[in-house]
């Protein structure tokens, strides 16, 4: 899976050898991590010494490598980012599953009125990170949807077309919600 990984910069001293500690269990998991944006940069460099085309860049890269990855796992321990969530923002927006992880009696109080399916917050200490790691991501796994392709007749898309626009209602959920409801319905189906 390919994870996105994205904390606090300004917290670096504070908190990087956790940020370096999950990005390493994340790739000894097997997954492909993006994370050079924030542990090969300081605060410095980013305030003062990146001029705006390069904060330009950085900003187009982050939605690019945001887009292609699979799940965001971010270490929110370090109150009020702005930069952590916006990209975590971002990605529940992309329909990426999120992972937050915060050390002991850390806990940010926003990340609580989230109530998205694809969001997954929790605790993690350094000595079981890989377990936690492996059981979140799990979770989200689940929660990931699967795509696939069918052909439809022109009477058809036209009626799926009219249900977008009347009812404001993107096509993929108005079908979701009908097989969910059969789901529900038919007595036949065991989960």
């Amino acid at each position: 899976m390919k994870v996105y990984f994205t904390a606090a910069i300004s917290a670096l001293s504070q908190y990087g050898d956790n940020y370096k500690k999950i990005v390493s269990s994340l790739e000894d998991l097997g997954h492909t991590v993006i994370a050079d944006h924030i542990l090969k940069k300081s605060l410095t460099q980013v305030l003062y010494q990146e001029k705006p085309e390069e904060h330009e860049a950085y900003y187009k890269s982050m939605i690019k490598n945001i887009s292609s990855s699979d799940l965001l796992v971010a270490e929110v321990s370090f109150p009020s980012t702005v930069h952590v969530g916006h990209e975590l923002t971002l990605a529940l927006e992309k329909d990426k599953p999120v992972l937050a992880l915060f050390i002991k009696g850390k806990r940010p109080v926003l990340f609580w009125g989230i109530t998205s399916d694809k969001f997954y917050a929790t605790e993690y200490e350094l000595g079981d990170l890989k377990k936690t790691l492996k059981d979140a991501i799990e979770y989200l796994t689940e929660q990931m949807d699967t795509r696939f392709n069918f052909f439809i007749s022109p009477k058809i898309a036209t009626y799926l077309d009219w249900i977008a626009k009347k009812k404001r209602l993107p096509r993929a959920v108005y079908l979701r919600r009908l097989i969910e409801e059969d789901m529900k319905n038919d007595k036949n189906y065991s989960k």
